[in-house]
């Protein structure tokens, strides 16, 4: 049977390549994930009795990036059965098999037998470190089976090992590595307007390494495009009488950091901040106290919608707040931690250099001192579901909040470019 699959150029120029270990950094919206079923896929019908393994940084995120994809690619005459939706394999009339594995479960990558011929690394710049040489080499160490490996991600600096693996690929002579760098701009260009409204959306850094592939050195600063020079200033206009009063609010007992905005135009002023009240009832209070008769929107933490376990049933910071007569604004979950980051990274400085957040240079020290100082964990800097920001200074209270309400009026990937796939090769 001809069964017909179509790759761009440079898709097919990867997939043919004789090398054994190939690296692949690209933009989104690429199709470097698409191409990982593909390769998996060829793979296991080239010979029977073949293994190929996908592995993602985690179950979750390699089932929704490859294995709906790969359901969709794979003819239904190859499959013995059906798709093992628990298992997340596909086994095929001649005994090959594609599993699909998450490093969050290592206990799974240990001892598969029989070993791997071909091995995908899906978004390895997100997977924990050193796990190509204690994961990885030892699977590919059978004499008899020799696996092939296919290391693809979207850059995330220079201080990981995908970077490593990458450089590896262009310095190698012998033939065994070799390495690809390839942007949405270059390779798609029936995605140009999909590509500047990411351009206007994003900041210029996280553009240039989700689109461009480039691999930024983003040191461990949670807000990198921060900078006094530009963002603090004593020439924000005041707030004027009856303009609305827009509350950021990090719930935190005796501290619960709220931040003041106005919200003019495409631009967020931060204009004042409250520090040190109590509880939510407290910290009602004292903005009454400053701005009475006002109309106060709050954008709190999505934690305020819990129960609160000294209050009456049904009571929730939420509900504290709307009771006091104030407009609550916030997601039903907290939206992931690197998307409400790239939203303030985005309003500090988009790709084409605008900005549109400002902070009051006298009302606002704690809020300024926050932004600047806040930084990643140790070891989880900014990626997907591993990033984690270090709470143990204690300075990302009024941070917290600014990701909040910047993330709800000013939210990313609410307008992702679909992926467009039909070009060029075929088995």
């Amino acid at each position: 049977m001809n069964h017909k699959i179509e790759l761009f150029d440079f898709q097919q120029e990867v997939l043919i390549h004789p090398a054994r270990f190939k690296v692949m950094a690209s933009g989104r919206r690429v199709g470097k994930s698409y191409l990982a079923a593909v390769a998996s896929y060829n793979h296991c019908l080239e010979q029977p009795g073949r293994r190929a393994l996908i592995i993602g940084p985690t179950v979750s995120m390699i089932r929704e990036s490859i294995w709906t994809t790969l359901k969709s690619l794979v003819h239904p005459d190859h499959i013995n059965g059906y798709p093992r939706e628990i298992d997340l394999e596909i086994r095929f009339i001649n005994g090959s098999k594609i599993t699909l594995k998450g490093f969050d479960r290592p206990d799974s990558l240990r001892g598969i037998s029989p070993s791997p011929t071909f091995i995908v690394l899906d978004e390895f710049a997100y997977i924990k470190q050193n796990a190509f040489t204690e994961v990885i080499l030892p699977m590919t160490s059978d004499p008899q089976r020799k696996a092939s490996v296919f290391v693809i991600s979207t850059p995330k600096g220079i201080t990981n090992d995908f970077y490593k693996l990458w450089v590896k690929g262009q310095e190698d002579k012998t033939g065994l590595w070799k390495s690809w760098q390839f942007t949405a701009e270059e390779v798609r260009p029936d995605m140009k307007e999909e590509i500047e409204l990411a351009r206007v959306t994003m900041d210029e850094k996280s553009f240039n390494q989700e689109y461009c592939a480039t691999f930024n050195n983003t040191g461990d600063s949670v807000f990198y495009n921060f900078n006094r020079d530009i963002h603090v200033t004593d020439n924000l206009l005041p707030i004027e009488p009856g303009e609305p009063i827009h509350i950021s609010i990090d719930f935190n007992v005796k501290i619960m950091a709220s931040t003041v905005w106005c919200h003019r135009g495409n631009q967020l002023h931060a204009m004042d901040e409250f520090y040190g009240n109590a509880d939510t009832y407290q910290l009602i209070r004292s903005i009454k106290g400053r701005y009475k008769n006002r109309d106060i929107i709050c954008y709190p933490d999505a934690s305020g919608r819990a129960m609160k376990t000294s209050a009456s049933t049904g009571t929730t910071d939420f509900s504290i707040l709307r009771d006091a007569g104030f407009k609550v604004l916030a997601r039903s979950k907290q939206p992931p931690i690197i998307d409400s980051v790239n939203s303030v990274n985005a309003l500090l400085k988009d790709a084409k250099g605008n900005t549109k957040l400002y902070f009051n240079k006298n009302k606002t020290p704690r809020t300024i001192a926050s932004i600047e100082t806040t930084t990643w964990k140790e070891g989880f800097t900014t990626g997907m579901d591993n990033a984690i920001i270090d709470k143990s200074k204690g300075v990302e209270h009024f941070s917290d909040g600014i990701r909040y309400i910047c993330e709800f009026l000013y939210p990313i990937g609410k307008h992702k470019p679909q992926v467009i796939r039909d070009k060029g090769w075929s088995f």
